[in-house]
Formats: structure tokens, sequence, C-alpha cells
């Protein structure tokens, strides 16, 4: 589907330069320890900021009508979803936080913790997204694991409130298993781990507003709204990365088709996956035996 010129265009090329500016200087005051002031609070504080300055543009300048943000969807749907994920990040973090401090000197070990902050936050950026590549994608192919990870492509919209919408198994293997992995395994400090988080609860946000937004050649270097929602498009195969479009470009899964959005989103074959109004009946969709066979990708095949 072609889109029009935008509507509003300071909020349609504004809006995320704005966000990037502001993200970017509280968090890297926070990471070179100017604030006084928690990290982790800083942390949420940033999270909570954007996701109400992106909810409050996404009203003010929608994309599209049909992909909006109801009474129904927001509290029929995606409300349990949300408060679910709240709680399981929390324990996740805490775990993360306690192991790491166990296992990682505080200083950070190896080259990497000799070398300036940003860079590190790269490096960690890339493995992240990395070990999130290789699951994302293998959860779009392994009938088990899609039943987990089919509740966040269930919706068939993409709006900043729906982006929790995921299964606390998608939960634990990317904020547990994955970070603990790559904070453990790269040696890069405190610092840099934060400003790394701080990108990616940026960008996770932002590739899921229901905005005109358009940031043009900045699409081959972050993961933003114009690339994520095609990975939400129904029959498509494409765009796994979370943060960085790298692992994508270097597999042959990236897309980026400037003017254009997905003609439908959601599951290719709605019938096949449980409506997630059903709360606690797609949190036992993982752990059921198949008797019909799933769509995965689009494809059937045995569960």
């Amino acid at each position: 589907m072609e889109l029009a010129s935008p509507a509003r265009p300071i909020l349609t090329y504004g809006t995320y330069p704005l966000l990037a500016a502001v993200s970017g200087a509280v968090g890297w005051a926070a990471a070179t320890h100017r604030l006084g002031v928690p990290q982790s609070a800083v942390l949420a504080l940033l999270t909570v900021g954007t996701i109400a300055f992106a909810f409050t543009i996404e009203r003010r300048n929608p994309l599209l009508e049909r992909w909006r943000m109801t009474r129904d969807t927001f509290v029929g749907r995606d409300l349990p979803f949300i408060g679910l994920a709240f709680a399981v990040e929390q324990i996740a973090t805490m775990g993360v936080s306690v192991v790491a401090a166990r296992l990682v000197p505080s200083g950070g070990f190896g080259p990497l913790a000799r070398v300036p902050l940003p860079l590190q936050a790269v490096v960690v950026l890339l493995g992240l997204d990395l070990l999130w590549y290789v699951y994302h994608r293998a959860a779009h192919t392994l009938p088990r694991l899609w039943r987990a990870h089919g509740v966040h492509h269930a919706p068939s919209q993409v709006y900043v409130l729906m982006h929790p919408v995921f299964h606390p198994l998608d939960l634990l293997v990317s904020r547990f298993v994955i970070s603990l992995v790559v904070f453990r395994f790269t040696g890069a400090t405190p610092d840099a781990v934060f400003l790394a988080l701080a990108v990616l609860n940026l960008q996770q946000t932002i590739s899921h507003i229901n905005s005109d937004i358009r940031t043009g050649p900045l699409n081959y270097l972050l993961v933003g709204a114009e690339t994520h929602r095609w990975h939400h498009g129904a029959g498509e195969r494409v765009n796994y990365g979370s943060v960085l479009p790298v692992w994508d470009m270097v597999f042959g899964t990236f897309v980026y088709e400037p003017g254009r959005v997905p003609d439908r989103l959601g599951l290719d074959d709605p019938t096949s996956y449980p409506d997630p109004r059903g709360f606690h009946a797609t949190l036992a969709w993982p752990f059921r035996r198949a008797v019909t066979p799933v769509a995965v990708g689009g494809a059937e095949t045995g569960g």
C-alpha cells in the first residue's frame, strides 16, 4: 500500500530526531554519572517518557486509522499481557543483575572494557541483536517456539502500547537468557550496558508506533517503525532484528520500502492461533499437545 504525502510534516520528520536527542543527552549524562540519579531510575523514566510521548504523537498523527488502539484492543486484549510483561521483566532484570553481580567485575573485563563507552555499547547491541535474531527467526520457524512467539503477531494492528504483548517465555529468553549471555561474555562495563539498554528501549518503542514517522537512510542503521512494521505484515518473513538491521542485511532478510506499508498486519491465518483475548488459553498454548497442524510463518506444519 502506497503512502500519501505526510499530513503533518513536522511530526513525520521531527518526532524521531527529538526523541533521539533527548534520550541521547539524558542517557549519556547518566552513563557518565553527571545526574546523581541511579541509572535504573533514569532508564525507567526514559522508557515511560518515550512511551508517553510516542503515544501522544500517534494519537495526533496516526498512520492508519485501522491500526489505532481502541478500548477493546487495549482493555480486552493487551492489558493483561502488559501487566504480565512488567512483572516478568522486573523478575528477569533482577535475576540478570544478581547473576551479573556475582560473575561480572563491576568495571568490566578484557579488551572491550578499555575502549570508549559508545563503542562498548555498540558491541553490546550487536551481541544482543545477533542472539535475538537467531532466536527470533527460529521462533518463526519451529512450531513449538512459534506457539509462544505468535501472540506478539496475533494483533492486526501495530501501536505503541501493543509492544509488550509477548508470551512470558519470549520475554524470559530476550530479557534474561540473551541479556545474561551478552553481559557475561562481552566484558562491557555497566555504563556501556546502560547506554545499550537506553538505545534498545527507544528503538523498540518507536518501532511499534502507529504514526507516519519517516527517518530515511537512518533505517539502514537502526530498526524503526518503517522497517519493523514489515516484520508484522501478514505473509512477510523479514526484518527480524530488534535494534540494528545489520544481521538482517547479512542474512538477506532486510526490507525497507520507503513510502509503502504492508496491506495487512497480523497472522497469515488468524484461525491458526488462539485469540489473544483469551489470555489464559494463549498462555497455555505453547504447553499443549498439538492435535492439528499449526501455521508457522505461513506454512502448515505439525506442532
